[in-house]
C-alpha cells in the first residue's frame, strides 16, 4: 500500500479536512485554558483586602505605592491581593458603596468626622454612615481588639506576649483553613505553608503589641458613636495625628486667610467593616483568622504615614 505523503495528497487532506483540524486545535486550546483556570488558585472571600476612601476623601500620590507596599511586605502569605477605592462625592457614589457592600466588598474605609450641617456639628460624615442601627456595618473596636488578644493566647498561651508559640495548635489552624488549597497540594508545599503560618502568627504578635501601644498612647484614638440606644460605642480610629497621611487620603478645605484649597486630613478616621460573625466568639472557635490582618495594616499606616 502506497502510504507516501505527497504534494497532492496533503492538499486534498488540507481541502476537506481543515475545518477538522481548526476544531481540534481550538477544542486543544479551550482545553489547556480550562485546565489552567481549574488549578489556578483564586482568592476566596477573606483573601482579598480591600480599602476604601469615602465622602470626599482624595487618595494622595503615595496610595499606589503603599498598596505595594502592604501587597509585597505587611500582610501573610494567605492575603492574595490588596485592592483600593476612593468613591468621591458623585451622585452615584453611595450606590456603588452599597453595591460593594452587598458583597461584603472591603475591609476597612477611611472616612471623616467633618460636620454635615453647619448648624448641628454632631452631624458629621462618620455618625451618618454608623449612627444608630447603623452601627452593626463596623466592627466594636473593644471587642475586636480583646478578641485578637485572646486569638494570641489560643496559639501562645496566657503569656502571650513572651510564651513560644505552640507549634501543633499553628498547625491545626492551618491545616483547617488550608488543607484543601491547591497551593499546598505536595508535602513540600505544605510544609512550606505550615512555616508561613508560624511567621503570621509571630507578626500578627509583633504587629498587635505596636498598635495597642499606639491606641493607649493617644496616637490613635477611639472615636465614639452613638447606637440606637444612644449608648456611645468605639467603632473608629482616629488618623488626624499621622503627619504624613495626605500622601495616602486626603480631603480638601479652605484656607481662611487665602481662601485656597488645601490638603487637610485632620478629621480622618477609619473604621473596620463587620464581615464574619466572629466577633465575641471563642478563639478557638474563630472562622475567619485573617480578620486580624486589619492590625497589620494599621501597623503600617502609622509607620509609613506618621511622620
Amino acid at each position: 500500500m502506497d502510504a507516501r505523503i505527497t504534494k497532492s495528497r496533503l492538499a486534498n487532506l488540507l481541502s476537506y479536512d481543515w475545518l477538522k483540524i481548526a476544531a481540534v486545535i481550538l477544542a486543544a486550546v479551550v482545553a489547556i485554558c480550562v485546565f489552567f483556570t481549574m488549578v489556578q488558585t483564586r482568592p476566596g472571600k477573606y483573601h482579598v483586602f480591600t480599602v476604601f476612601g469615602y465622602s470626599g476623601l482624595v487618595a494622595g500620590e503615595g496610595a499606589q505605592d503603599f498598596l505595594e507596599y502592604l501587597q509585597r511586605d505587611v500582610f501573610s502569605y494567605d492575603v492574595l491581593e490588596v485592592e483600593q477605592e476612593a468613591f468621591g462625592e458623585s451622585r452615584y457614589s453611595d450606590t456603588v458603596l452599597m453595591a460593594r457592600r452587598t458583597t461584603e466588598q472591603g475591609n476597612v474605609m477611611l472616612t471623616s468626622t467633618n460636620p454635615i450641617d453647619p448648624e448641628d456639628p454632631s452631624i458629621t460624615v462618620l455618625s451618618q454612615l454608623l449612627g444608630g442601627e447603623n452601627h452593626t456595618i463596623a466592627l466594636d473596636l473593644d471587642v475586636y481588639f480583646e478578641d485578637c488578644k485572646q486569638y494570641l493566647v489560643r496559639f501562645f498561651g496566657e503569656d502571650w506576649e513572651n510564651g513560644p508559640l505552640i507549634a501543633a495548635e499553628a498547625e491545626a489552624c492551618f491545616l483547617r483553613r488550608n488543607g484543601k488549597d491547591r497551593r499546598f497540594r505536595s508535602e513540600a508545599k505544605r510544609a512550606e505553608g505550615i512555616r508561613a503560618e508560624y511567621e503570621r502568627l509571630e507578626q500578627l504578635r509583633r504587629d498587635y503589641r505596636f498598635v495597642m501601644a499606639q491606641v493607649e498612647s493617644g496616637a490613635l484614638p477611639l472615636l465614639d458613636v452613638e447606637d440606637e440606644n444612644g449608648v456611645p460605642r468605639h467603632k473608629a480610629l482616629g488618623l488626624g495625628g499621622l503627619a504624613g497621611l495626605r500622601k495616602y487620603f486626603y480631603y480638601t478645605s479652605t484656607t481662611s486667610e487665602e481662601g485656597a484649597e488645601g490638603r487637610n486630613t485632620e478629621n480622618i478616621c477609619i473604621f473596620l467593616f463587620k464581615n464574619d460573625d466572629d466577633a465575641g466568639v471563642p478563639a478557638e472557635k474563630v472562622e475567619n483568622d485573617l480578620r486580624y490582618e486589619t492590625v497589620s495594616y494599621l501597623r503600617a499606616l502609622v509607620e509609613r504615614f506618621g511622620t
